[in-house]
């Protein structure tokens, strides 16, 4: 039977992204309180949706999430986007996902068509501005 802790697929989706695409990277939530290297560098929040149970049969389990990465990344001044940097996560970002996609191996695989990416502009409650873009996509478990 396959684990279907939810810690292990925030793990799992860590590492992915950390040190790849960013250091700084959380899991949940926007932290309240963001330290230098988030304002400057940027940083990534994962997000994990509800395990959906789809097992046939009462010894293999089989379940997948809805899961999110959004990337905080700081403007190159109030109200300009920092392409350069901007495109710089979007690239590492999407070459995580298609790695994961790739990969055939472990309890976890990412969902080819399922990728899906939206993008904003966000205010923290510290007053610091982000450009936003978040990925999504299914983690099948």
């Amino acid at each position: 039977m396959l684990e279907d802790s939810r810690i292990k697929i925030y793990e799992y989706l860590e590492g992915l992204v950390k040190g790849k695409v960013s250091d700084n990277v959380y899991w949940m939530n926007e932290p309240q309180e963001l330290t230098e290297s988030d304002v400057q560098d940027g940083f990534i929040v994962i997000r994990v949706g509800d395990l959906i149970d789809e097992s046939e049969f009462a010894s293999n389990t089989y379940n997948h999430a809805r899961c999110y990465m959004e990337v905080y990344i700081p403007p190159k001044s109030r109200g300009r986007i920092d392409k350069t940097k901007y495109t710089q996560y979007e690239t590492a970002m999407n070459a995580v996902i298609n790695e994961a996609i790739a990969a055939d191996y472990g309890d976890y695989s990412v969902q080819e068509d399922s990728v899906i990416s939206v993008d904003a502009f966000e205010t923290n409650n510290q007053n610091n501005t982000f450009f936003t873009f978040v990925k999504s996509f299914i983690v099948i478990i």
